[in-house]
């Protein structure tokens, strides 16, 4: 059986995805609106720069004044350099459990091993990359260890091993899937003209897979768990000894029998 591409599926099952995407086709011109915001903040920034500027206490405080002035200008108004659906948001607390990740865990890592062994010809993955639950590892660790999840992307790939864009890509995978949903956030600096609103990392939880994530673990296991039933047994988990970069292994502290016998236990 062919493999079932993420890309190919995606646009079809769910369009509302490609409406949400930065560099979509559906983005609207700027509206007069934002211009005349954009003139204000100009006037705005200019004023404060004159009064700044007029209370220096010597040249060299002076022009580095000059400087942040004309590198804010350059950089342009703060609302047009942060995306239009974050938010002033905290990182949500981890509402998941060690028996819960390990159940989503199990459905991520089923997902890659059917989607593997259903690859075409030549191809060297299937639709979820290695990359994408090394990048998931990475967020339990992160979730257990301080409660929260907001890293940043440089940090991510620190844990994980990968570039940027492999960590970008990653977490588009397991936000289509619905494995992670991703809050966008913003935040308020103070600089020498006033106070600026930044982009700020994102925020992210852990849940059981949305709809998608759901249909691509009943094809590629046969059935669907319930957290309120128990777990059949895995036949990915195996209590003989695995690499220590397989993806059957759990990404937390613990014996391996343990984990074996909290899959059977539910």
């Amino acid at each position: 059986m062919p493999a079932i591409q993420v890309s190919d599926t995606l646009s079809t099952l769910f369009p509302e995805l490609d409406r949400d995407r930065p560099d979509s086709a559906h983005r609207k011109p700027p509206a007069a609106r934002q211009k005349g915001r954009a003139a204000d903040w100009q006037a705005q920034i200019s004023r404060a720069y004159a009064y700044a500027a007029g209370r220096a206490a010597n040249e060299a405080e002076a022009e580095e004044l000059q400087q942040a002035f004309e590198a804010a200008m350059e950089e342009g108004p703060d609302f047009i350099n942060y995306r239009r659906e974050s938010l002033f948001l905290d990182a949500p607390a981890v509402a998941i459990d060690r028996n819960l990740a390990a159940r989503i865990r199990f459905q991520l890592v089923a997902i890659f091993r059917g989607t593997w062994k259903a690859k075409d010809k030549g191809q060297h993955a299937g639709m979820i990359k290695h990359s994408v639950i090394e990048v998931f590892d990475a967020l339990i660790r992160l979730a257990f260890k301080h409660g929260r999840l907001f890293p940043s992307l440089v940090g991510l790939g620190y844990l994980a091993g990968r570039s940027k864009q492999t960590i970008i890509n990653a977490l588009k995978v397991l936000a289509q899937l619905g494995f992670i949903t991703i809050h966008r956030r913003i935040k308020r600096i103070r600089t020498a003209f006033g106070v600026k609103v930044v982009q700020d990392t994102n925020a992210y939880e852990i849940h059981e897979p949305g709809a998608l994530g759901r249909m691509a673990f009943s094809i590629f296991f046969g059935g669907s768990e319930s957290r309120n039933s128990a777990a059949r047994k895995p036949h990915c988990l195996s209590m003989k000894k695995e690499p220590a970069n397989s993806p059957q292994r759990m990404p937390w502290e613990g014996h391996w029998g343990d984990l074996h016998e909290q899959w059977e236990a539910g």
